[in-house]
């Protein structure tokens, strides 16, 4: 049985793909405004580690080195939900401009 297990669906049907422990699984979901590409594999410490990244147009690339997101799937749950919350008006968010340093 595969770690990993994905799905995908469209206009010919549905198929899937399973990811062992060791090749993870790797996905993207495209269009020619932008794509979103994921990533999930388990990390030496036995976490599950999520990454996220977007590119704009028609790409299932990204530079790994510039993610939208990298953390554990408990990390990006919180990430979603406090995403949630500050929608609903549960959480305010202050943002303060930096202050530039005088030379």
């Amino acid at each position: 049985m595969s770690t990993f297990y994905g799905l995908i669906e469209g206009n010919r049907g549905a198929a899937t793909r399973g990811g062992s422990r060791d090749s993870g699984f790797r996905s993207s979901c495209q269009s020619w405004n932008g794509s979103v590409i994921t990533t999930m594999r388990y990390n030496d410490k036995d976490e599950l580690i999520v990454r996220v990244g977007t590119s704009d147009g028609s790409s299932c690339y990204t530079d790994w080195n510039s993610q939208d997101f990298v953390g554990t799937f408990d990390e990006f749950k919180e990430l979603l939900k406090l995403n949630r919350d500050i929608k609903d008006g549960k959480v305010s968010v202050v943002r303060h401009r930096q202050k530039k340093e005088d030379k």
